[in-house]
């Protein structure tokens, strides 16, 4: 069984001093049995910069 999935690898800050998260996407191998079994990932070549308050918003206060 095959997922997908974005792990977080560094903060790092923009020009204006914002933290950002730098996430790559990896490929997430299971097997088969239970989502709870023992498995692997694959990192892949895909990355993403997501603002660090939009990772740690609570609710919408």
């Amino acid at each position: 069984m095959e997922d997908e999935a974005w792990q977080s690898v560094d903060i790092i800050r923009n020009n204006d001093g914002v933290p950002h998260v730098l996430q790559q996407k990896v490929l997430v191998y299971t097997s088969g049995v239970s989502e709870e079994s023992a498995g692997y990932t694959k990192p892949t070549i895909e990355h993403r910069l997501v603002a660090l308050q939009e990772l740690t918003k609570f609710g919408d206060t």
